[in-house]
């Protein structure tokens, strides 16, 4: 059972609508979306270049292969639309699903920018710039998940009007409250990539920083990727070895258990590609406090000394001293988190983004 389905009876679309969404159906995102739309009641078609193997909910492939491949796909994807004939196509990602749904003609087409396609990808080269400039001129509306989102959006093209924030929310009964009571060991967790970009190993360095004067600290760095070995040798290097622990990628199903497990979410990313920040309303949910780096729309999400610490990025001493400030005042971490499950609850509700979602269609369609 989804996690979209406990409030089928609660959140129904006014007016149904029958939506193509073009979007990459191995996103977690992506597949959220489908489920939690279908529950409102629209009748959501998805058309993906490639098929999710362990998560199917229904997606149509277009057998995309290499990298580039995707752009023969146009002609079909043509053909696709015309026969499923929706009232909306709407392309997520603007640097890969947004360009090949720019060559698609439709009367009501939306596109959802996401982070790296409209922050990292068009500065690439002038080619990428081309293409994502294309995305956003030939679209009629355009939805992007933060406030910092929109504004690189306008930065690529400042004559774009009325470009809607809708956030990707949380379900906050899935990440429910939690209580710590953590008297002998303080714990501190990432959950992410491991990647150059979530500055895995400043927050290695700053929990060096801190060990060498706190025997009652732990640091637990969950996820997988092409740098986990270098990460691990990292803390081999600083002798680390007894204190910090790799427990390998989790599911998203159970990444509440491993946010209830540890004390401190830190979230101590390098690259403005970090454009919305919703591990941190996840930890939030569950009534951590988040340290995390000001960039991309992170600060929107992170209320600084109200919900958690923000600090410049690859700061190591910056990042050390704000673990510590939450490490030594269990009274403030309890006041932050209690201060993230309010904000979560009050501002990223999943429910409520479905809704704007639905209403955007309403109103498309008028």
């Amino acid at each position: 059972m989804n996690h979209c389905s406990f409030m089928a009876d609660m959140l129904k679309a006014k007016a149904p609508v029958h939506v193509c969404m073009f979007s990459d159906e191995r996103s977690l995102h992506t597949r959220r979306w489908v489920h939690g739309l279908r529950e409102m009641g629209h009748k959501v078609d998805l058309i993906t270049l490639v098929k999710d193997k362990d998560d199917d909910v229904g997606g149509i492939s277009l057998n995309a292969g290499g990298k580039w491949s995707y752009i023969s796909k146009i002609g079909k994807l043509k053909s696709l639309v015309r026969e499923l004939n929706p009232d909306i196509l709407h392309a997520h990602y603007a640097s890969s699903y947004g360009f090949l749904a720019s060559f698609v003609e439709h009367p009501r087409k939306i596109l959802s920018v996401w982070g790296n396609d409209v922050i990292v990808f068009p500065y690439s080269n002038l080619l990428f710039k081309a293409m994502v400039k294309r995305s956003l001129k030939k679209t009629h509306y355009i939805t992007a998940t933060s406030e910092f989102l929109k504004r690189s959006v306008k930065r690529l093209n400042s004559n774009i009007e009325g470009i809607r924030v809708i956030p990707f929310g949380i379900d906050p009964a899935q990440f429910d409250y939690c209580q710590r009571d953590s008297i002998s060991k303080i714990r501190i967790g990432i959950a992410k990539s491991l990647l150059p970009k979530y500055g895995v190993d400043i927050l290695i360095r700053a929990f060096h920083i801190l060990s060498s004067s706190r025997s009652n600290i732990e640091l637990l760095i969950a996820g997988r990727g092409e740098f986990e070995s270098k990460y691990k040798q990292l803390v081999r290097d600083l002798q680390l070895d007894k204190r910090v622990r790799f427990p390998g990628f989790i599911d998203h199903d159970k990444l509440p258990d491993f946010l209830r497990g540890i004390d401190i979410f830190a979230m101590p990313s390098v690259s403005d590609g970090e454009s919305f920040g919703v591990a941190a309303l996840e930890a939030s949910a569950t009534g951590l406090p988040v340290v995390a780096t000001r960039v991309g729309g992170v600060p929107e999400v992170v209320m600084h000394n109200k919900t958690g610490l923000l600090v410049e990025r690859k700061n190591v001493k910056e990042l050390a001293d704000a673990l510590e400030k939450l490490i030594k005042d269990p009274d403030l971490r309890e006041k932050m988190g209690r201060a993230g499950r309010a904000y979560v609850e009050d501002n990223y509700r999943w429910e409520s983004n479905l809704q704007a979602m639905s209403d955007l269609y309403a109103e498309v369609m008028r």
